[in-house]
């Protein structure tokens, strides 16, 4: 009776060590695509866009269930962020930790991490689009983004006369939004002639803090033929 006994408990004891085995192993081969997939899914809602990737590591691989990953790199293209559309994102991180809780209903946020950075990249088609929407009833805007300045040109129906706008600046951050600046607005053919009204329309917001992902802010800009690098950082 008493043999029957110990070999009927080891006989539970091994089903129950295989379970816990099997279900480590699934969740090592399993577990990163579920989670990637869940925040791919999540990163595509928030920036408008469905070319997502996101790579996690984690050791072992079930701290992941918890939100706890060694590295995390994500990628975006073609996604909106702000005013803007970027033509590629990078984000990485080291030692995060995700807000489970916010992630359940649906919100991307971070209790913890290590060096986490973003570098994003728009080109002069990306703000063209963000100063047609901000430039009130101008049409035909065209931008020319180079190291030294930006040029913005547009039409402009002013008092039933069309005339020729012209904006010269540049792309700043401050306080950790991102911002076109303003140094020069000209303004001809309008009805009361050519307009030199300088820096009147000031800084132009393209991007804030609160629509950078996990509340990191903008830190510096670098302009180039083209396109321009943006680089944030944790707040």
């Amino acid at each position: 009776m008493f043999r029957w006994q110990v070999m009927k408990l080891r006989k539970t004891l091994t089903i129950t060590g295989l379970f816990f085995i099997i279900l480590i192993v699934l969740g090592e081969l399993l577990l990163p695509p579920v989670v990637e997939s869940a925040l791919e899914s999540r990163l595509s809602q928030k920036f408008a866009t469905p070319d997502v990737n996101v790579e996690l590591t984690a050791s072992p691989r079930l701290m992941l269930l918890l939100g706890r990953a060694d590295t995390m790199a994500v990628t975006v293209k073609d996604g909106q962020v702000g005013q803007l559309r970027v033509r590629e994102m990078s984000l990485d991180g080291r030692k995060t930790e995700l807000d489970m809780t916010s992630f359940a209903k649906g919100r991307l946020a971070l209790n913890s991490a290590e060096a986490l950075s973003l570098t994003a990249m728009f080109d002069e088609n990306g703000l063209r689009e963000a100063l047609a929407r901000k430039i009130s009833k101008a049409d035909n805007v065209e931008v020319h983004i180079t190291d030294e300045n930006v040029l913005v040109t547009a039409d402009a129906n002013l008092l039933g006369r069309k005339a020729q706008v012209a904006l010269v600046g540049h792309i700043v951050a401050d306080d950790g939004t991102l911002y076109f600046e303003t140094e020069q607005f000209d303004i001809q053919n309008s009805p009361f002639g050519t307009a030199r009204l300088g820096d009147t329309l000031g800084r132009i917001p393209l991007v804030k803090p609160e629509q950078l992902p996990l509340s990191m802010r903008v830190v510096s800009v670098t302009q180039q033929e083209g396109s321009v690098i943006v680089r944030a950082g944790e707040e």
